[in-house]
């Protein structure tokens, strides 16, 4: 299960890039960015504004599932078991279908069509989420592809995954992008719902691994953006022994619309703060430890 597939990307690695989303992720980050990313399962999303009131979705829809009332669509999402009887029925695009399962070779044929790129810039894969290591067959399926292409690639992971699954790729991977959130669990686990003891164990086992190692931290308003919690952060990655790099990535607020569009709703923070040079200082922290670092990808 695939959201998104974005070709010639200069984030997420060196070089032109391919990004592989894959879809489902074993946190629910209070500030998340993409919370389309979060479900293993295709849903609907659904834009007002570029809504024509065609009516064809409710054409599709059974039992009143998808209605126009007040002259709006109105959508049962709870009562939809099967969201890709919707894909590509809105001529408008208002009405969409986010995640859609590929077969191997329809994700190679798309990486393919970059291959110059990647020659020219030295770029690569970039399999990233939602969390990769959530759909562990495919991906692993997917880097012994990347491998025989010979072509580099980057993992993005919040690493809360069965080690088992981390150590059988390896071999394939030339670079994870670790995130590394914080270093209080109960913290962690209030904010995410997520394992902090799981995910620096298998951090620290990355550290002992081939793989290079790149330590990201998003800086989260009330979650970790002080400098005790960053300066914690910073000696964690450091101790880690192929950790050479640290990205510090600044909260923002463009994905926040997206609840929306999946019939969510947003409670976290709706602005950003002024930084007032917290970013550069927790950067020359990251220095002073005899880290590479730099604010965002």
């Amino acid at each position: 299960m695939i959201f998104d597939i974005q070709r010639y990307s200069t984030h997420d690695g060196s070089g032109i890039r391919t990004t592989i989303f894959f879809k489902g992720c074993p946190l629910r980050c209070a500030w998340c960015e993409n919370p389309e990313s979060q479900s293993y399962a295709s849903e609907l999303l659904y834009d007002s504004r570029k809504c024509i009131r065609c009516l064809e979705c409710t054409k599709i829809a059974q039992d009143g599932q998808v209605t126009l009332r007040e002259s709006r669509i109105a959508i049962e999402r709870a009562r939809i078991t099967d969201p890709d009887v919707y894909r590509g029925v809105c001529p408008a695009n208002a009405l969409q279908v986010v995640g859609k399962k590929y077969g191997i070779e329809e994700i190679a044929g798309e990486i393919q069509k970059d291959l110059p790129f990647y020659r020219k810039s030295g770029g690569g894969v970039t399999l990233s989420g939602g969390e990769p290591y959530g759909q562990p067959r495919l991906l692993l399926q997917l880097l012994r592809l990347l491998k025989g292409l010979k072509i580099k690639v980057a993992v993005e992971t919040c690493l809360q995954a069965d080690w088992e699954h981390i150590e059988a790729s390896l071999e394939y991977v030339d670079t994870f992008l670790a995130d590394v959130k914080h270093t209080d669990s109960e913290k962690f686990q209030a904010y995410t719902g997520g394992n902090l003891p799981v995910i620096l164990e298998n951090l620290k086992r990355l550290g002992r691994s081939r793989p290079e190692l790149v330590a990201r931290v998003p800086v989260i308003p009330r979650f970790n953006d002080s400098v005790e919690e960053i300066r914690r952060i910073i000696e964690f990655a450091a101790s880690q022994a192929k950790a050479r790099e640290i990205h510090f990535l600044p909260f923002h607020v463009l994905g926040v619309h997206k609840y929306e569009l999946i019939g969510r709703q947003y409670s976290f923070l709706n602005e950003v703060p002024g930084w007032d040079g917290r970013l550069e200082q927790y950067v020359h922290l990251a220095q002073a430890r005899g880290l590479t670092a730099n604010i965002g990808g």
